[in-house]
């Protein structure tokens, strides 16, 4: 009886002996495979403490300005009262880090149309572009060379026309150009070619170019364009000069438009100058002339005088009284005095 207890144990030994391996070489893999699903774990947590990269490297630039005004223009014969805009808008401009040191660019500015049916408007600036040491390059509508070291010193008035020359004779901002700018210190270069598919010419259907020094408290500028016309071309030279002191700030632009002679030649002269009376008062006076070389009956010759008050209540809101007269060569043409009032209400947000 014992000897069967003794051999009934032995075969139960035998039968659990392979079973407990098998169940031991078992949990062994099991500890193998815990053990690593904790290392990776460990891993994936210490990669989370690290600081995360910026990848998008971006700024965006929210900005507009919106500018209605309200007048009347007297003639000899009429009044006719008006509400107006001078020139509102609202744009958009991001700029983005690319990983070779250089930068790429947009915009894209918008005309607010608050006078007629107050209508979401065409577009004053849309372009793209890529900027580095090399300087930039940008396609797409954008400021010509003429409008921006030219006319910009001597524009200072609240007003989407004269008295600046540059409404009457020059390209203010035009499509389908192609651009590149340089600084060399105090010294801006800069030049563009319009390249418009749909005329009949070859090559650049306008080039503009020029340069601006900039010193302390003032600037000079000049600058050359060219636009292919039916027939002949339109030649411009035109230079501008700015200084501030003190309170005062006073500019000048001269522009001669060659249209190939037949009484068709142009010259302007802008003065503009501006003296803050206060941190909230500021008085501007300008003066423009656009003359021609056509007989008095068939000029657009022009000599405009403008004076301005603004009330600045913070660097983003003004108030503005302006006078301007106009006084034409052409007598049947009709002299008129223009006074406006109207607000200015700027924003810009960066994100």
């Amino acid at each position: 009886m014992n000897n069967f207890n003794f051999k009934t144990s032995l075969l139960t030994l035998a039968i659990l002996l392979p079973t407990s391996a098998a169940y031991a070489e078992t949990s062994k893999e099991s500890l193998k495979k815990q053990l690593t699903e904790i290392q990776t774990r460990l891993a994936q947590l210490e990669e989370s403490k690290k600081p995360a990269a910026d990848t998008s490297e971006t700024s965006i630039n929210f900005y507009g300005s919106l500018r209605p005004t309200f007048g009347v223009t007297s003639s000899d014969t009429e009044d006719s009262w008006d509400v107006g805009d001078a020139l509102s808008r609202i744009g958009i401009a991001a700029e983005h880090k690319l990983s070779n040191g250089m930068t790429g660019f947009a915009k894209g500015e918008f005309k607010v149309q608050i006078q007629g049916d107050a209508h979401f408007g065409d577009a004053r600036k849309a372009y793209v572009g890529i900027k580095g040491n090399f300087g930039s390059i940008a396609i797409g509508k954008q400021d010509t060379t003429q409008f921006a070291i030219i006319a910009g010193p001597v524009d200072i008035f609240n007003r989407s026309a004269s008295p600046l020359a540059y409404d009457d004779v020059s390209p203010f901002r035009q499509q389908e150009m192609v651009s590149y700018r340089k600084s060399f210190g105090n010294l801006d270069f800069r030049i563009e070619g319009q390249f418009k598919g749909e005329s009949d010419l070859e090559g650049s259907d306008l080039v503009n170019g020029g340069v601006k020094y900039t010193g302390e408290s003032f600037t000079l500028a000049a600058a050359y364009l060219t636009k292919d016309l039916t027939g002949t071309d339109e030649n411009t030279v035109g230079f501008s000069a700015s200084k501030s002191f003190g309170n005062w700030y006073v500019a000048a632009a001269y522009q001669d438009v060659d249209r190939g002679g037949n009484s068709q030649d142009i010259n302007t002269i802008d003065l503009v100058g501006a003296y803050r009376i206060n941190d909230s008062y500021k008085l501007k006076a300008g003066y423009s002339l656009f003359s021609d070389d056509l007989m008095p009956t068939d000029s657009n010759e022009v000599t405009r005088f403008n004076t301005t008050l603004e009330w600045q209540g913070s660097p983003d809101y003004r108030l503005f009284v302006e006078f301007q007269n106009n006084n034409f060569e052409d007598d049947n043409a009709k002299d008129n005095n223009q006074l406006i009032v109207g607000m200015r209400y700027n924003f810009d947000y960066n994100f």
